[in-house]
């Protein structure tokens, strides 16, 4: 029985090594493993069952229930301490003392999760093995726990692709790992960047009972929103709509003599035809019973829109707008990006940009307010820098006229008489910055959202602001710094060796 039980424990040792071996070369948990793991449990079972008779004479014995109090009351400290880590775990406070609050969730996400009625679900799709996975699986928790101190109703559920493929199928994931999803009674949005500003929007979105509709007119040449292969179609822009809940259809007013009354937005994006009369009458009685527009004109053909701008109060100079970089042979054109980092601090479309961010367009034109219209304001969102000049052809020949340039523009008010309800339109004097080739460049992508957020009456999906560190700085001038280095640096030191080693010398020769 001797040889029988040492056999089932080397066994029993052997199944358990090879365990955790597979476990390291694999990298993670697959299905086979459940066997050493079976032989483990099996064959300890069967040694400690060989020896059962060694239990009952060791509980017998005398000094065996001596240590059996002491190992009762060492149980229960055990029992105790784990029970204050779980409460610890389970309900605890967080306190955040940096000076901009880096670790604070904003008032807007706070209010979301407040509102939850059902459990918010957030599901972590990710591939084992995956360059960086583990880094971005700790950055992910220590982002959701902050969600999670405010609302028990947000769930978080790590969904290994491999291992789960139905799931994975279901929720439309098929290669790439890190990639988020929210779902909220039965509302999903996939969340492209980790950070509070996506997730919180995700949140709204999900949280959203009526889906928006958004309109985009045709039949002028405008740019195509179907066209998913040209650098210049707008099937992406589309496609990002349609991905944040958006329903996104075409309206040709050829068709019909008005725009319909569910459209929470109306878009014209590089038209490059005039629109006739009634046309612009049609978008103008849009706008006067409160509509909303964004309009994204080409500064390379004739915008069309002459009539509608008049009426807007806008000023459109189809200039060439261009980049001038300074090189060892002196200065040159970049016909390819004009970017433009200047943002309104006080609007809601650009305030969360920071000044280091920038989006990118191509060869804009320029807006300025224009004459003659009451009731009607013009707000700079976006500017070209100084290094930017304007020329009359795309040749760039000639003088450029000097920048800085409106590129981008908030026109709100009221058209007509009364009766007429606040209008509000975005106006920007390129539409490449909205194509398949330059959405995601940059803040090209923050800057298309924020404005349909903005103009669909949902400011608070508007990118929340990001949080910077604040670093203290000490700045001394020469006094101050001889002081600090003479009344406290080389001081301090001297003062602790003095004070130990006179205690030393009266510990030794007391």
């Amino acid at each position: 029985m001797k040889k029988q039980g040492i056999l089932f424990f080397l066994v029993s040792g052997i199944s358990l090594v090879c365990l955790f071996v597979l476990r390291f070369i694999l990298g993670g948990w697959v299905q086979y493993l459940w066997i050493p793991l079976a032989f483990f449990i099996i064959f300890l079972g069967a040694g400690l069952w060989t020896y059962r008779h060694l239990y009952k004479e060791f509980f017998s014995v005398r000094t065996t229930k001596e240590g059996m109090s002491m190992g009762t009351v060492i149980l229960l400290t055990l029992i105790l301490l784990i029970a204050v880590n779980y409460l610890g775990a389970k309900k605890y406070k967080t306190f955040d003392f940096s000076a901009t609050k880096i670790n604070t969730l904003s008032d807007q996400s706070r209010t979301l999760l407040k509102g939850l009625k059902e459990d918010l679900k957030v599901l972590y799709f990710y591939k084992q093995g995956t360059e960086g996975v583990e880094e971005n699986r700790r950055a992910f928790i220590d982002l959701i726990r902050k969600y999670q101190d405010e609302s028990a109703l947000v769930k978080l559920q790590f969904v290994e692709v491999n291992e789960n493929p139905k799931l994975a199928e279901e929720y439309g994931v098929n290669k790439g790992s890190g990639l988020v999803f929210v779902d909220y009674q039965g509302r999903r949005n996939k969340i492209e960047k980790i950070d509070e500003q996506e997730l919180t929007g995700a949140l709204v979105k999900v949280t959203r009972e009526k889906d928006k509709k958004i309109y985009y007119l045709v039949g002028h040449r405008e740019r195509d929103f179907d066209d998913a292969r040209e650098a210049t179609g707008m099937n992406a822009f589309k496609k990002l709509l349609e991905g944040n809940r958006y329903l996104v259809n075409p309206l040709n007013l050829n068709a019909v003599p008005e725009i319909p009354a569910d459209a929470d937005l109306v878009m014209i994006v590089g038209p490059e035809q005039d629109y006739l009369d009634r046309e612009v009458k049609a978008i103008e009685s849009y706008l006067k019973k409160g509509g909303n527009l964004l309009l994204a004109l080409d500064s390379k053909i004739d915008p069309g829109l002459k009539k509608l701008l008049v009426s807007l109060g806008v000023d459109y100079n189809p200039q060439y707008v261009a980049q001038v970089m300074n090189t060892p042979i002196g200065k040159a054109v970049n016909p390819q990006a004009t970017p433009a980092n200047s943002f309104s601090s006080t609007e809601a479309i650009t305030k969360p940009f920071g000044h280091n961010e920038f989006v990118v367009t191509r060869l804009p034109g320029i807006l300025k307010k224009g004459s003659g219209v009451s009731g009607v304001s013009f707000d700079e969102l976006v500017r070209t820098d100084q290094n930017s000049m304007a020329f009359a052809t795309p040749s760039f020949q000639g003088e450029g006229q000097p920048g800085p340039f409106v590129i981008g523009a908030l026109v709100k008010g009221k058209l007509g008489g009364a009766g007429s309800k606040d209008f509000q339109a975005v106006i920007y004097s390129d539409a490449d910055f909205l194509s398949n080739q330059l959405l995601y460049k940059n803040l090209n992508r923050d800057l298309a959202l924020n404005s349909i957020s903005y103009l669909a009456k949902e400011e608070n999906i508007i990118s929340i602001t990001p949080k910077e560190v604040d670093v203290t700085q000490i700045q001394m001038n020469e006094t101050q710094f001889y002081l600090f280095i003479f009344g406290f640096i080389i001081p301090l030191p001297l003062l602790l060796i003095i004070a130990s080693g006179t205690l030393w010398y009266r510990r030794r020769y007391a």
